[in-house]
């Protein structure tokens, strides 16, 4: 009995971290400005893939997705960097590129979709 508990348990702390879904929220980039964000991550163990943009109809491959902990990094075919972190039902952090020389950073906070 306590080996199905103790399964239960493992089972149930690897669903909570699961980022396959449909992700909706904000990237705020650092005037403080505001844009829609948009993600449709598909999770198989510490694979990551999808789609990211600003809304459904633009969307951009992920690539080179990775999924551990709760922590997913990957990147966009235009140079966007993510590094987030998942806890439950949200995800932030921050996403990152290079532009004329210059480093860009913005905030990503996003809620999945239910």
């Amino acid at each position: 009995m306590q080996h199905l508990l103790l399964i239960a348990l493992a089972a149930a702390t690897l669903a909570a971290t699961d980022a396959t879904g449909t992700w909706t929220g904000t990237l705020t980039v650092s005037e403080g400005q505001t844009r829609p964000a948009y993600l449709v991550l598909k999770q198989d163990g510490d694979k990551l893939t999808g789609t990211a943009g600003p809304d459904a109809s633009e969307q951009h491959p992920i690539q080179n997705g990775k999924a551990e902990d709760g922590a997913l990094t990957f990147e966009l075919d235009n140079g966007m960097k993510f590094a987030l972190k998942q806890d439950g039902d949200d995800i932030t952090g921050e996403v990152t590129r290079e532009r004329d020389g210059q480093t860009q950073k913005a905030k990503v906070a996003v809620k999945r979709v239910k």
